[in-house]
């Protein structure tokens, strides 16, 4: 491999690492203009999970439902003290595992989760989000 080749590779790896920072900084803080600006129009988002555990669970296509969605979740619970455990990118593709406490805004209940995040990008955007995440823990934590 010439290092013409490593370098690409590299600055890929770097624009990816650095985009799914600001993407997971943007999904933590709530800051849904800058989760829009860093997708593609028909950015898919899933969130994994049985819809009897959990409302937030579905599949949500495009911008504008995907916000909804998130914006959903952002408004009953909190993520406090979030910390990124493993990060692998594979070119167009990335595994996030993730833990930390969430809190409920409405009861202040808080609990630890462990999640992980599957991303898809496409010409530097995110155009699949995929979130694993405990539902009967998140269920449990609503109530």
């Amino acid at each position: 491999m010439t290092s013409d080749v490593l370098d690409a590779g590299q600055d890929n790896r770097r624009r990816k690492q650095e985009l799914i920072l600001k993407l997971m900084d943007a999904r933590l803080r709530a800051r849904f203009d800058v989760l829009e600006a860093i997708a593609t129009e028909d950015v898919l988002v899933k969130i994994i999970g049985d819809r009897v555990f959990s409302p937030f669970a579905g599949t949500y296509r495009g911008k504008e439902a995907a916000r909804r969605a998130l914006e959903r979740l952002s408004i009953e619970f909190e993520y406090l003290k979030v910390t990124t455990d493993y990060m692998m990118i594979d070119g167009d593709q990335a595994g996030l595992r993730w833990h930390g406490t969430l809190r409920n805004r409405g009861t202040s209940a808080q609990a630890e989760f462990e999640g992980f995040v599957h991303i898809v990008f496409e010409n530097d955007l995110v155009k699949e989000y995929v979130a694993f995440i405990d539902t009967a823990a998140l269920a449990r934590l609503a109530d």
